[in-house]
């Protein structure tokens, strides 16, 4: 390997380097730019807003069920005691 061969490759890994580190600081320029679009734009805010409503909304909708869910609960109940006041009236019957 001689001088120009040693100059040509460290020149090489040299360009490489630096286009390297370009193409990370441009990347992550990018990002921050995107970020900080988004946090501070009106889209965003709509979006918290979107998603806090949905949330507000599926909240509700697991108090209904739950309302619900007591409401079988007490149906079942009192299916159970007329079904074992039928099964003792049957049992005296007999």
């Amino acid at each position: 390997m001689t001088a120009n061969d040693v100059v040509a490759l460290v020149a090489i890994v040299a360009v490489a380097l630096v286009i390297s580190v370009w193409v990370a600081a441009r990347h992550l320029s990018a990002t921050r730019q995107t970020k900080a679009q988004l946090t501070s734009g009106t889209e965003y805010r709509a979006l918290a807003e979107e998603f806090r409503r949905l949330s507000d909304l599926a909240v509700t909708s697991q108090e209904h069920v739950d309302l619900r869910l007591t409401e079988l609960s007490v149906q079942v109940d009192s299916l159970r005691a007329q079904l074992e006041q039928m099964q003792h009236i049957l049992k005296e019957v007999e």
